[in-house]
């Protein structure tokens, strides 16, 4: 771990406190890099009845000695809660990996026969289980879907409450999983579920099962709540010393293979005065801001140039002499004044996503985007001082052929042409990562491609970027296989974590030690009426409206983003929405 040149980290006496170890299933680097993560960290120590610590991957990895606290050093089985906020599904195998090193058993079997009743609860959450939660079932008391403002409170409301600390394990998990809302304890759900004898046992568990909704933030927002912000200035994370703001949550265009925009439905924009304040806010902890007041921002959003006040914030944002930068941008959203604010505010680089190399790919996957627009963005964006642009792809989407993945290399090999490339020194490379179909979208049915056919599809992709001369990453395609497993499998996913957990992280032994081939349900399409394990948890989205989705991608058809007002009635995520 590392730390030992930040500021505003939150340190605590824990008398009377509920005590919560954060995880982050990584290094220091990353976590610290993870607005999820470290709001939920900033929310927890918001409240004087509460304090939370960060625990990390240590330097070297999974290798490495005991893990404790980062801020007090503390053993992980000393806290009330150890909670683990989880993205990305082939990083799930460290986290019980940590509980061991932690000095805890990783199993939750384990920790109930030979652990105290007052051992901690262990919970996870993040959008990686939300989705779809099995993965870690063996290995949590608790998971918590839904968004961090509304679970967090509830949960530590719940645990301060008098006397819920000297209740046994059992117990308080029984509280939790009552008390908040779309919460599953894996120890209290029925055995025939999660282990059940085969598919049509798992299908006949499913429609017995009714999962609650994961709860979410109301729009409006509340009065009093703000956007999401990071509250440490870390300077050895991977955006060394740049504070996050959360621009706005979810998004209005509904691409039928992405899973944020789909969970987080609808777009909700923060006020622009909102994320101005959030970009110099205190911490309630100790009343000081520990960013430089020139310190650079990074605004997170899926959908960045469509926030209705999108030109006013990078405006105040460059008066206010800060940098600023996005995790993508929508080149369709992008006019010639906001790339010049900014370029004003010192952005030299961009990722855009055009995700398929034609047309008719991109309709497929509901991506409004022609070559056009893509041409005259990256000209504006180019206008504006832009150095480097980060090309994200997609390979082996639905309905994909050869010629689709050629046409990705000269489409990029046009951007770059259109931008001046190195005589104008503008560096244009592309990124690639397989399609994994994901649950809770319109291609959640879709089959995941086998290893060997990612292969062949690498193969072809970096043969056509090197002949048009530009720079080229593929993901592997083990790591591709393993992620798919997890993303939709059940039982299959816990095993997998298990074979991670025990080869240290090695995707092929992995696999064949989890019984995972060609022959599972997983590399096939799905029926309509075959079970899909992640429906224990309650979708945003009608099942109805996923399907339709995902038949109107067959033919080609495109559906139209979500309006400015909510309530359209269209998928019914509104309906989802705390409160409301």
């Amino acid at each position: 771990m590392s730390g030992g040149d930040e500021r505003g980290a939150a340190r605590k006496d824990p008398g009377g406190r509920v005590s919560v170890a954060m995880v982050w299933p990584g290094q220091y680097r990353v976590g610290m890099s993870s607005l999820g993560f470290l709001w939920c960290y900033a929310l927890a120590n918001s409240r004087p009845d509460a304090l939370a610590e960060r625990v990390f991957l240590p330097p070297g990895g999974a290798a490495a000695g005991r893990i404790r606290s980062l801020e007090t050093g503390r053993e992980l089985g000393s806290f009330d809660l150890v909670a683990g906020s989880l993205s990305w599904e082939n990083d799930y195998w460290l986290f019980p990996h940590i509980l061991r090193a932690g000095g805890m058993d990783p199993e939750r079997s384990a920790r109930e026969e030979r652990g105290s009743p007052a051992r901690p609860l262990v919970c996870v959450g993040g959008v990686g289980v939300w989705s779809n939660p099995w993965a870690l079932f063996p290995f949590v008391d608790l998971v918590l879907p839904g968004e961090g403002e509304i679970v967090w409170e509830k949960v530590i409301d719940l645990c301060s409450e008098k006397g819920f600390r000297d209740m046994p394990a059992l117990e308080r998990t029984r509280a939790l999983a009552s008390g908040v809302p779309g919460a599953l304890a894996p120890g209290l759900m029925p055995r025939g579920l999660l282990e059940p004898p085969d598919a049509e046992g798992l299908r006949r568990e499913l429609a017995a099962f009714a999962p609650s909704a994961p709860p979410r933030l109301t729009w409006p927002f509340p009065e009093g709540s703000g956007p999401p912000r990071s509250t440490v200035c870390a300077p050895g994370a991977e955006f060394s010393g740049m504070r996050l703001v959360e621009m706005s949550r979810g998004c209005p265009w509904g691409c039928r293979f992405c899973l944020a925009g789909q969970l987080y439905r609808p777009h909700r924009p923060w006020d622009a005065d909102a994320v101005a304040e959030a970009m110099s806010a205190p911490n309630p902890w100790s009343g000081e801001d520990p960013f430089p007041a020139d310190a650079p921002v990074g605004l997170v959003s899926p959908a960045a140039a469509d926030h209705p006040q999108f030109e006013e914030i990078v405006e105040r944002a460059s008066a206010a002499g800060r940098r600023v930068s996005f995790s993508s941008l929508r080149l369709s959203a992008l006019t010639e004044r906001a790339a010049g604010l900014l370029g004003a505010a010192g952005l030299k680089g961009a990722a855009v996503a055009p995700e398929g190399g034609t047309e008719e790919l991109r309709a497929r996957m509901n991506k409004n985007l022609s070559e056009d627009r893509i041409m005259e963005g990256a000209r504006v964006l180019r206008a504006a001082g832009l150095r480097t642009l980060k090309l994200y792809f997609m390979f082996g989407l639905p309905g994909e052929t050869d010629s689709d993945l050629r046409a990705a290399a000269a489409l990029s090999s046009r951007v770059r042409d259109a931008v001046g490339g190195r005589r104008a020194g503008t560096s244009v490379s592309a990124s690639f990562a397989c399609f994994v179909p994901k649950p809770h979208t319109p291609f959640e049915g879709e089959p995941l491609l086998g290893a060997p056919e990612i292969r062949r599809r690498a193969g072809i992709l970096r043969e056509s970027f090197r002949a048009a001369g530009v720079g080229l990453d593929v993901e592997p395609a083990a790591a591709t296989v393993v992620q798919g497993v997890l993303s939709r499998g059940g039982p299959e996913a816990y095993r997998l974590v298990r074979a991670l957990l025990e080869t240290r992280g090695k995707p092929s032994d992995s696999l064949a030690m989890a019984g995972v081939d060609r022959s599972s349900w997983l590399f096939r399409p799905l029926a309509p009426d075959a079970p899909r394990p992640w429906r224990v948890i309650a979708a945003p989205a009608g099942h109805g409206y996923l399907a339709g989705e995902g038949a109107l991608a067959g033919k080609g058809g495109q559906s139209p983003p979500c309006p400015d007002g909510l309530m359209c009635g269209r998928c019914g995520a509104c309906g989802y929405l705390e409160g409301s």
